[in-house]
């Protein structure tokens, strides 16, 4: 079977990047202060990068879903600090393992003088992958103030479109989605919610999360206007499938789906969501 380039998403190319060059940058600044053989150094090296790609995946998780950003500098400050210990300390305990796997007992000395390179190592590469998390999150979900002209014209178009425009006409009833080999068909009721992601959005349902190459804008005009809307400039949710709306800050509202996802709503969004369910 013939492997071709095309079969790999282009999302994964940033990932296989960082595995290559810290693959390499590792092996080369570790191999003049060891008596490895490069070859199991540069095999260990490679296993702690795909560990730093799963501890930069479980850190997207955990960070988001505890919305630091929302807290108080102090407190954001604090808990930022609590996650980078755990993070080095667990960091520096899979090195470890990693250099007693590959190496055994011989090498104990010289693997316990890495400990503090691992470390400040470790340091680095969460205060970068917390900056990207966070500066992610604030690009997402934070939303500039606005002066009355401005939020006027956001409410005007965040508004369903009228009886005259005809959505009918144009309103979606499937989405296909090419993922590797199979075309996965996914029936618009079974949408939770659609987010943008970049240069793609990606297609929540029940059961999965499907990434689709199109724009946010396509789906907003496309989809049933009285069954969708869009409620943050990322987000477009399918009203039915909406459990509960809560105050979140001043002047936004927080959504839980059935599904246990929460999604917040900017201000035009949620007069937009309010006309649909006549509130």
């Amino acid at each position: 079977m013939k492997i071709s380039l095309t079969y790999i998403p282009l999302r994964l190319f940033p990932a296989i990047t960082l595995v290559v060059f810290y693959t390499l940058m590792q092996a080369l600044a570790f191999y003049p202060l060891v008596s490895f053989q490069f070859s199991l150094l540069l095999l260990k090296s490679f296993v702690d990068a795909f560990i730093l790609i799963g501890m930069g995946w479980l850190l997207s998780i955990v960070v988001p879903s505890s919305n630091y950003v929302k807290l108080g500098a102090y407190q954001r400050f604090i808990n930022y600090f609590a996650i980078g210990i755990l993070f080095v300390v667990l960091w520096v305990s899979m090195g470890l393992l990693t250099s007693w796997l590959f190496f055994g007992q011989t090498y104990v000395t010289e693997i316990k003088r890495l400990l503090p390179i691992d470390a400040f190592i470790g340091s680095l590469l969460y205060v970068i992958f917390a900056l990207m998390i966070h500066m992610q999150i604030i690009k997402r979900e934070g939303e500039p103030e606005e002066d009355p002209i401005d939020r006027d014209q956001d409410d005007i178009a965040a508004l369903p479109l009228s009886v005259s425009e005809n959505p009918q006409e144009s309103e979606l009833e499937r989405v296909a989605v090419k993922v590797g080999q199979k075309i996965h068909v996914i029936l618009v009721p079974d949408i939770l919610y659609i987010q943008s992601d970049g240069d793609y959005v990606q297609i929540v349902t029940d059961q999965h999360a499907y990434m689709k190459e199109e724009t946010m804008k396509y789906f907003e005009t496309s989809l049933p206007q009285s069954r969708f809307v869009r409620v943050h400039r990322s987000y477009i949710v399918n009203v039915e499938k909406i459990l509960r709306i809560e105050l979140y800050e001043k002047q936004s509202q927080m959504l839980t789906l059935k599904n246990g996802d929460k999604i917040r709503a900017s201000v035009s969004g949620y007069k937009a969501l309010r006309l649909i369910l006549n509130l």
